[in-house]
Parts: structure tokens; sequence; C-alpha cells
């Protein structure tokens, strides 16, 4: 019987790191094929169609109160916002929090000042719909609802490995050396229409 235990243990051991930290397998999904209303912190019910509106590139976050990641993940996201909100990035926050723990969740999130928009998904039913079995679950959409990133996770350092997705893929995006070489090349022009004209 104690040698049926110990390997019963064993075995949990070598299972559940890979259950744990495997990346998520979901396939990649659209939210034209989902709909929802959801009450946002203020208390007002939204649908996709509120949320989805008009933005250029959206980052949808799963997160619960008891997840600390989670927390530490928002800060950064905030600045993001604030990072690249005037070219149309918007991120939205499902709130997973059950009966059990709602009210925490709504303390913590009233306690800060976020700019983004949070809804509560307490019945899980997106989180469901986009294949989201961890959190926090980054996911990150085109304007017109394709998923073309998704990441699992937090650790300290990842919201570099955002940043790289969300300029990669967001319109109208410039980064400091593709200024630079725009402005040499018409640098560049100006000097060859001077010549021309001499």
């Amino acid at each position: 019987m104690r040698l049926t235990v110990i390997l019963f243990i064993f075995g949990l051991i070598m299972i559940l790191p890979a259950a744990l930290f495997a990346q998520d397998d979901a396939e990649p999904v659209e939210w034209q094929n989902f709909t929802f209303d959801l009450e946002n912190l203020e208390g007002d019910d939204l649908t996709e169609d509120d949320v989805f509106a008009d933005g250029s590139l959206y980052l949808i976050d799963f997160w619960a109160s008891w997840c600390r990641p989670c927390s530490q993940y928002l800060p950064h996201l905030e600045d993001m916002v604030g990072e690249y909100g005037d070219l149309g990035f918007k991120v939205v926050i499902f709130c997973t929090d059950g009966a059990g723990t709602i009210s925490t969740a709504l303390a913590a999130l009233r306690a800060e000042d976020y700019s983004f928009t949070i809804l509560f998904d307490t019945e899980e039913d997106i989180q469901d719909e986009l294949g989201v079995r961890r959190i926090p679950t980054t996911i990150l959409f085109t304007a017109s609802g394709e998923e073309i990133w998704r990441h699992v996770g937090y650790a300290s350092g990842d919201e570099e490995e955002v940043r790289e997705h969300i300029e990669a893929s967001l319109p109208g995006f410039e980064t400091e050396e593709s200024e630079e070489a725009e402005e040499i090349e018409e640098s560049d022009e100006v000097e060859e229409t001077e010549e021309v004209e001499e």
C-alpha cells in the first residue's frame, strides 16, 4: 500500500509541471463568432459591439483577483494604453472571479484608476468560447476580429514580448529607426532634386 502511494505521488510530480506550464494549444478564433452582454466596472451592460467598435488593435486579457501574476501584469497593460492608445490600441480585461471572490475583485479593481475596459465574465462563458484554460491569457485581435497572437501566463519581462507583438501588428506604428530611415530617404530625395535643378 505504501509503495502504491509513493508511486502515485511520484506520478503527479512528473505530470503536473507539464500540465501547469504547457502553452495553450487552443485554435485561433475570431470574435465575430461569439456574442456577449456583460457588466463593466461601472455597472453598465456592454455587448461585443460596444467593446469592439473603434479600435485598430485589441488586447484581451483574462484576470482574477486570486491570481498574483494577473495583478502584476495590469499596470504594464495600462502603460501600453498610454503608449499606443493614440493609434487605436485597446485593452479589454475579462474578470473571471466567481461569487466567492467577486467582492475582492471589485475592491482591487476600483482601488486603481485603470483606463481600459473591464468586464465581468463570472460564468466564464467568454473564457470557454476563446478556449482559455489558464490565466492570465493574453490574446491580440485585429480590428476585423482575427486572432493574431496568444500568450499564456505572466512573468517579469513578458511585457516586452507583448510590446513587440503590438508594435509589429499595430497599424500606423513606426519605430524610431523607421522614422530615421524615412527622414534620410526624404533628405536624399531633396538633394537629388537640387542637383537636377543645378
